[in-house]
């Protein structure tokens, strides 16, 4: 056994410090906790208090024709009251989101201060970059802040975030039967972009104001809708104590479903054994 995997296998086996820590997980714009599940499933079986949060009005609600967005600031207020409630009962807590579920954690971390412990920030979207982004991307604000956009609405296509391609197959015939897959909602809505456009405007002014210990980013190099500069902009901009970055080399943007999942894994339940263990 290498002396990484019999440290990793030091920390993971002492579930009373895991106990003590609360994994938050936040998962993409106008999709389900399903994006998250590859980490979230090993989390709790390392004895983790995990909750996997549903916001109303940023989350896909299934028993809606029409999804109908929130404002932002509520989607930090729902964050914020669970954040509250972990810290009345643990020693420690981790924000894990991927997509704009990173981008809702940055923001909740700027709002809740030395009350978030730890980030694990993964394809995270400050700006839209990627090699997928048509040109008239440019042209968004006029969708979003203009009559003009009223009946325009974002609809996923291929590749879907993923590199591999069974599951992108899968994902297509998911999204044609039910209208949500595990790499998000097959269309969303104008309401939700803008309040996401907000959401990353808010962000990106304030990244200073990220005082939390330790963050870890985990980034596709070929990530289809943000590029590496976004982890340049997180590195250049956050005043954490601990900032680690993990370029995966074989996914897309969905990275928890994609070909390096199990690195994503790995990475993950180590950083939050370190945080557990206060060793990072």
């Amino acid at each position: 056994m290498s002396g990484r995997d019999a440290w990793s296998e030091a920390l993971h086996g002492d579930h009373s410090a895991a106990a003590r820590t609360a994994v938050l997980l936040l998962h993409g714009l106008c999709s389900t906790p399903d994006e998250l599940r590859a980490v979230d499933t090993p989390l709790r079986s390392l004895g983790y208090t995990v909750e996997a949060l549903r916001v109303d009005g940023y989350a896909f609600d299934p028993a809606a024709i029409v999804q109908t967005a929130a404002p932002w600031s509520s989607w930090i207020d729902a964050i914020e009251r669970q954040v509250d409630a972990f810290r009345a009962t643990h020693a420690r807590v981790m924000l894990v989101g991927i997509s704009a579920g990173a981008t809702l954690a940055l923001g909740t971390a700027i709002r809740c201060g030395a009350r978030i412990d730890a980030l694990v920030l993964m394809s995270t979207p400050l700006r839209f970059d990627g090699w997928a982004i048509p040109r008239l991307h440019a042209l968004l604000p006029l969708a979003l802040y203009t009559p003009l956009g009223r009946f325009w609405r974002y609809r996923e296509r291929p590749p879907y975030g993923v590199k591999n391609e069974r599951v992108r197959a899968w994902i297509a015939r998911e999204l044609e039967a039910r209208r949500i897959s595990r790499a998000g909602s097959a269309v969303i809505d104008i309401g939700h972009l803008r309040e996401h456009d907000r959401l990353l405007r808010h962000v990106r002014a304030r990244l200073d104001q990220v005082v939390c210990a330790r963050v870890l980013v985990l980034h596709a190099r070929e990530d289809e809708v943000a590029s590496l500069e976004n982890v340049a902009i997180l590195a250049r901009g956050l005043r954490c104590g601990s900032f680690r970055a993990v370029v995966l080399g074989n996914s897309f943007h969905m990275i928890t479903i994609d070909n390096d999942r199990h690195e994503v894994v790995r990475e993950t339940t180590e950083f939050a054994a370190a945080l557990a263990h206060d060793t990072a």
